[in-house]
């Protein structure tokens, strides 16, 4: 593994990132022209961006040159997946109110970054036939990359991310977390193990002009394999990579990043995930959510002093916790819900109603050991239920900078950054 310093002084941030800044340290990075790639990005922390956002697209672009390709995985905006997910059939009135998926027309899911539905719009991209694992490609070798997606286990065999370790692609991440590597899925896709959980939903695609439902099949982006280590599954497997030696890790302008050879790591992948789920391992546990009364409230402060211990700075009191508690469980405008798996509580949600518009979801918290296994996506189903037979339209979470784990995970529940707060220290 190889590692480069901060090329700015002092390790301070630059202050303006120009595209001739990004083109040399992409390129001393170890981006090469002629090079096909896979972008994560977050462009919050690439630094100020003289131009706009597009700015680093056209970055990396001019390194790659006219040799080179440009992938990203940008899903569609209006995806059905969870209103149809698990279900049998599509309802009648679901059925004539979706549009189809149109690759020309649909919107990158705005929630996994800016830079998703730039590239979609860039001269000469081409967007593969996938309604939901939807990717988009520029370059030379796009097409390659792209068309033929098939549709049922669109990460595995055949699909853009197998297309891209076949062609010696790489994956760059600019300021993304370690967990938003989507070339791991097909890693779970084509590992050879038992149990791995199947999931169905339903999309809607134009066939010779018409409007017909599609039925897919599809190895779970969730929660694939039980797993039961601390964190995220995709940070312990790149972090155990880096640690063998490989990948480059390093600065980009401001960004932390990470530049890997897609089939290595994929191969890596494969293996370390073989090695651990070889034998079948039990799912073990039915996650209950259930709102909480006073008589829980040992459990809530518990839950709460968890994800205090989790926050960066000091920790609020005993005492402050426990008035915490007190407030949250007496207040009429606002529920907790708690999570409860194999006897054991391990998530809490509080949610809170402080007008007739609006509701926001507070404390969110899993335990550790149960994380990238659902029970958030069944705390925020609870609460948002709740909010709006409440009669809130809209539902704001609030991230804390830099928590890029909060981050990607209400993100990948179709949470879209909605206003910036800016601070500084006085």
């Amino acid at each position: 593994m190889r590692r480069f310093g901060s090329s700015c002084g002092g390790g301070r941030p630059p202050v303006l990132v120009t595209r001739e800044r990004l083109v040399a340290d992409l390129r001393e990075f170890g981006l090469q022209a002629g090079d096909t790639v896979m972008l994560h990005a977050s462009v919050a922390h690439i630094g100020w961006i003289v131009g706009g956002a597009d700015q680093v697209l056209h970055a990396i672009l001019d390194v790659l040159g006219e040799a080179g390709t440009l992938m990203m995985y940008i899903g569609w905006d209006g995806s059905p997946y969870d209103v149809t997910f698990g279900a049998s059939e599509v309802p009648e009135v679901l059925q004539q109110a979706w549009p189809a998926f149109e690759p020309e027309t649909a919107k990158a899911v705005p929630g996994w970054g800016i830079l998703g539905e730039y590239l979609r719009t860039w001269p000469g991209a081409v967007r593969s036939n996938h309604p939901d694992s939807s990717f988009v490609a520029v370059g030379r070798f796009a097409d390659t990359l792209v068309n033929d997606h098939p549709l049922q286990y669109g990460m595995g065999e055949r699909s853009p991310l197998d297309l891209l370790c076949r062609n010696d692609g790489k994956v760059l991440l600019l300021g993304a977390p370690l967990s938003s590597t989507t070339l791991l899925h097909h890693a779970e896709h084509v590992a050879d193990v038992p149990g791995k959980a199947v999931i169905h939903y339903w999309a809607p695609l134009l066939q010779a002009g018409r409007k017909e439902w599609v039925r897919i099949e599809e190895f779970s982006t969730e929660e694939c394999l039980p797993w039961h280590g601390a964190g995220d599954m995709f940070d312990a497997i790149i972090e155990d990579y880096l640690q063998s030696g490989q990948g480059i890790v390093g600065p980009i302008a401001a960004a932390r990043s990470y530049l890997f050879d897609a089939s290595d790591l994929d191969r890596f992948a494969v293996l370390w995930i073989e090695e651990r789920f070889l034998e079948p391992v039990e799912r073990s546990f039915e996650v209950e959510v259930s709102q909480a009364t006073p008589d829980d409230s040992v459990v809530v402060a518990s839950l709460l002093t968890a994800l205090s211990e989790e926050r960066p700075g000091a920790s609020p009191s005993n005492r402050r916790l426990g008035t915490r508690t007190d407030e949250y469980l007496e207040d009429r405008d606002r529920r907790v819900f708690l999570a409860s798996a194999n006897g054991q509580w391990v998530g809490i949600l509080v949610a809170y109603k402080p007008s007739r518009e609006r509701g926001i979801l507070e404390e969110a918290y899993v335990d550790p050991g149960f994380r990238r296994r659902g029970i958030l996506r069944q705390l925020e189903y609870c609460a948002t239920d709740w909010l709006s037979g409440e009669g809130c339209c809209a539902i704001q979470v609030h991230v804390d900078a830099g928590d890029d784990t909060a981050r990607e995970a209400w993100r990948s529940l179709g949470y879209a950054p909605s206003q910036e707060f800016l601070e500084r220290p006085l």
